[in-house]
Parts: structure tokens; C-alpha cells; sequence
């Protein structure tokens, strides 16, 4: 069984043709999951052999909130319902892909992130493109002390412990691309990423000795959101900090749904505490910011231009619903000088959501 894009929609989205060559494998039989790892069975998956780029530049997949616990009432061994845990759908979906990596983006394992819980469940679904991945925490991996669960399975991917004292972030080229990966829970209202902080003195010092023309930069609160969990002021000071660094795309999740932001420009906040409108830039001014927290957990609501006016004409695409969900995957082709993504529906699905585009570097 595959899948692939159409003639006509290899046409309109130019640098994305041929994004999808996707192959579902076979989903073998499960079994109820515990603490003992020789008595799991569940989906077997092998990541293919990755490949140089192509003309058309590196692939990378990105993806957060997805793996439900054994104890959600609607598990059923990752298979899920059309409502939720719907993880073993949307792992289908890097099978047979060539990646240059794949970015899970947080809340990769609930409902706590326990050591545990991504040995016998994540693990199951996504252990295949262990290798490839370049993963940032969200706040439910934080609900074990210090994100243990978390580190202990990505090890060294992780980068809990690093020279510049900010666990959790990295950075690392594809390409021509420079990916620059930020703890976002480290920002918060008690412990504030303005200048002078850690995490601000490590980015302007990447940024500056990694000048590529082309940056993506990956965490897991998003700035701005017309999603359950809203805005995330405590950010602004790394969001303008990013742009004055040329970057060009922000992708984010933690609210579970699908939304694209227009370029925007710099980030203010209303008295320190609530965002202000964004600033819809030209592409060459701004950064996109992709919010894909379809990862299979369930889907949050999407508030509509009545209920948040601040971010009408900010937000390109979007989509959610509690009862008939979305669940995907951002793919996204990073060419010289530019990009294109396609979001990827978890099959089957039960409804018509298509977005796909191409971009241009500052």
C-alpha cells in the first residue's frame, strides 16, 4: 500500500514534487505493555538508508505531541480512534521516506514522559528513526524530574549536559541549512531568556558563527496561537533574537492542531504578559512560523477570527476539531535559497486537509 502526489499537485507545489514516496508497512498484532521489554510486540518498522540531497535539497520531517500511555482508554496498542492516540497512523508515514532527519518538536510521550513510557510505547512507533532524530523537550517530558525519561532515551542526541549550559539545545547543519534546536521550557516567567541570560549569550554566539543563508530554528511553545494553550509571551525576547539572526522558519507544536503562520516580523508584548498583534511582514522581513502538534495525542479547538481579532490575516491554513481529528506530518524540502513543505495526512483520514507550499530564504 502507498501513496503519492498527484500530477496536478506536483505542478502547483513546484519543489515539493516528489516529496511523498510513502510505503505503510504492516502492522503486526499487540500486547499489553509493561515494564518488561522482551514481552513487547507491536509494529516492526526499519528506517531506509539515507541519501545525499537531491537538486531539490534535504528532506526533514517534524512533528510533536504524539505518543498516548498504555493507560489512555482509547491506546488500543497505538491504533487509536478518530479522536486520538492515533501515533501508529502517523509513524506510518516516515516509512520508506529518504530523511535527512526527522525533528520530533515535544510532548513526545505522555502523560509524563517516563522512562518507561518511550522504552515501551514511543519506541515502538518511532525507535526506527532513533538515528535520525534531533528532538526537542516539551512540558510533559518535564513532568519527570529534570526530563529523565526524555534524556536517558535519546542519550547524547538530546544534549542535556553541553558546554554552553543549556540543556536541551543544539545545533547542527543539513545541507546548506543551519538547524538551531531550543529548549523552550527553559523560558518561562521565573526564568526569563532576555539578554544576558544563557540561552540568549548561546544563540547570538550559533547565529553569529553560523552566517548560512537559510536557518530553521525548532521548539516546542509557540509564540503565538489561536489553539487551546494560547500565547507564550516569555519567548519574544528568542523570537527577535532569531529574526535579527536571519532565520527563516520557526516550527512549533505543544498545541495539538495544525496552523501556518504568514511571515511575521518583531514580537512585543503588552505589559511583559500577553502578545501583542503580530507584525505581518514581507517574506524577506519575517519568519513562518508552522505549528504541527498532530503527532496522533487528539486535537485541541482553533479559535476562529471572532474570538482572537488580533490574529486575523496572521494565520494562512489551520485545522482542528475534538471529534473528527487531524493527524500528520510536516515534510518539508530544504533547497539553496529555499524550502517547500506538504502536511501529510495519517491515513486514513477522515477529512479533506491539504497544505503545501514553497518559501524563499532572507
Amino acid at each position: 500500500m502507498g501513496f503519492s502526489l498527484s500530477r496536478r499537485r506536483r505542478r502547483q507545489t513546484g519543489l515539493i514534487a516528489g516529496l511523498l514516496a510513502a510505503v505503510l508497512l504492516p502492522t503486526a498484532g499487540y500486547a499489553a505493555l509493561g515494564g518488561d521489554d522482551s514481552a513487547k510486540t507491536g509494529p516492526t518498522r526499519t528506517a531506509v538508508p539515507q541519501v545525499a540531497a537531491d537538486a531539490d535539497g534535504e528532506l526533514i520531517a517534524a512533528v510533536g505531541d504524539i505518543a498516548c500511555a498504555p493507560t489512555n482508554l482509547v491506546y488500543r496498542g497505538g491504533e487509536g480512534s478518530p479522536a486520538g492516540c492515533r501515533e501508529n497512523s502517523v509513524a506510518d508515514l516516515l516509512a520508506g521516506q529518504r530523511l535527512a532527519a526527522f525533528l520530533p518538536l515535544g510532548d513526545l510521550q505522555y502523560e509524563k514522559g517516563r522512562a518507561e513510557e518511550f522504552t515501551n510505547v514511543y519506541d515502538q512507533f518511532f525507535g526506527a528513526y532513533k538515528a535520525i532524530s534531533r528532538p526537542v523537550p516539551g512540558n510533559h517530558e518535564y513532568q519527570t524530574s529534570e526530563g529523565g525519561g526524555y534524556y536517558g532515551y535519546f542519550g547524547k542526541q538530546a544534549e542535556q549536559e553541553n558546554s554552553y549550559g543549556v540543556p536541551g539545545a543544539y545545533s547542527y547543519d543539513i545541507g546548506s541549512w543551519h538547524m538551531i534546536a531550543i529548549n523552550s521550557n527553559l523560558c518561562g516567567p521565573l526564568t526569563p531568556c532576555g539578554p544576558g541570560s544563557k540561552m540568549m549569550n548561546w544563540l547570538k554566539s550559533d547565529m553569529e558563527a553560523h552566517p548560512n543563508r537559510c536557518t530553521l530554528a525548532y521548539w516546542h511553545h509557540p509564540l503565538w496561537s489561536a489553539g487551546h494553550h494560547g500565547d507564550y509571551a516569555p519567548l519574544t525576547p528568542v523570537w527577535n533574537a532569531l529574526l535579527d539572526g536571519g532565520v527563516d522558519v520557526v516550527l512549533v507544536s505543544h498545541d495539538h492542531n495544525y496552523q501556518r503562520f504568514v511571515p511575521i516580523g518583531r514580537a512585543d508584548t503588552v505589559n511583559g504578559t500577553s502578545m501583542a498583534p503580530p507584525v505581518v511582514v514581507p517574506e524577506h522581513e519575517g519568519m513562518r512560523q508552522f505549528i504541527v502538534g498532530t503527532g496522533g495525542a487528539n486535537n485541541y479547538d482553533v479559535a476562529d477570527e471572532h474570538e482572537r481579532p488580533d490574529l486575523a490575516g496572521r494565520i494562512a491554513a489551520k485545522y482542528a476539531d475534538t471529534s473528527v481529528a487531524l493527524f500528520g506530518m510536516l515534510f518539508m524540502r530544504l533547497a539553496e535559497g529555499g524550502y517547500s513543505w506538504e502536511f501529510v495526512q495519517a491515513q486514513p483520514a477522515p477529512i479533506d486537509f491539504h497544505d503545501a507550499g514553497t518559501g524563499t530564504c532572507h
